[in-house]
């Protein structure tokens, strides 16, 4: 499968804060997800993201960040969320590892 493109942790940070109205998809488990995320993240499972990223994402134009625990399966999401129709899906490099490694805020 291929991958969609990826950006850096740093990257991410600075167009969240330039962009208030970009959305955060967090395909880890749920226990992971549950130990502790992204705030304002929306929880959707690697396995299901076909078949509900439409009802919570509907806009295909919208502004969209992968990740999952280190960085395999988010690529492969964003991939797929660019095959349907999703503009500007992209995946944080390193994810969540990556994430809280440089000490930005997490929400348990």
């Amino acid at each position: 499968m291929t991958e969609g493109e990826q950006i850096t942790v740093n990257d991410f940070l600075a167009s969240r804060k330039d962009n208030q109205g970009s959305i955060v998809i967090d395909v880890r488990d749920e226990d992971r997800w549950e130990e502790g995320h992204i705030p304002g993240a929306i929880h959707i499972h690697k396995t299901k993201v076909e078949d509900e990223i439409t009802e919570k994402v509907p806009d295909k134009n919208a502004e969209i960040y992968c990740h999952c625990g280190g960085g395999q399966s988010g690529p492969k999401v964003a991939a797929i969320l660019n095959a349907m129709g999703y503009k500007n899906a992209k995946a944080i490099q390193g994810g969540f590892r990556a994430y809280s490694a440089s000490g930005a805020p997490i929400k348990k």
